[in-house]
């Protein structure tokens, strides 16, 4: 970017200036354009916050959901391990009845 001369660098300074002072007389001149302007920035200010309030309750919502998911899944596995458990315990003892039936003395 080519820098710019001391004296192009003045001449967007009062341009600027210039813009600056043309609104600010336009809205001294016109006071309902200002509260128009007040009321308008309020009202999107207000919508924004509508906006962020409507998407934390979406947030809030799946985030319900997932913990209720969790929940149903963490019961389905214990449940899961439970019969589990019970399925070794019956293998066990049935492997230690097949011994203790190939250890019997045959008559």
């Amino acid at each position: 970017m080519a820098s710019k001369t001391h004296g192009e660098r003045s001449d967007r300074l009062e341009q600027l200036v210039e813009i600056i002072g043309e609104d600010h007389l336009s809205l001294k001149e016109d006071p309902g354009s200002l509260k128009q302007l007040v009321a308008d920035l309020a009202t999107e200010t207000r919508r924004g916050f509508d906006q962020v309030a409507a998407r934390f309750d979406q947030v809030a919502a799946q985030f319900q959901e997932t913990e209720r998911r969790m929940r149903e899944t963490d019961e389905r596995i214990r449940q899961h391990a439970r019969e589990t458990d019970e399925r070794i315990d019956k293998l066990v003892i049935a492997i230690g009845e097949f011994i203790r039936n190939q250890n019997a003395p045959r008559a």
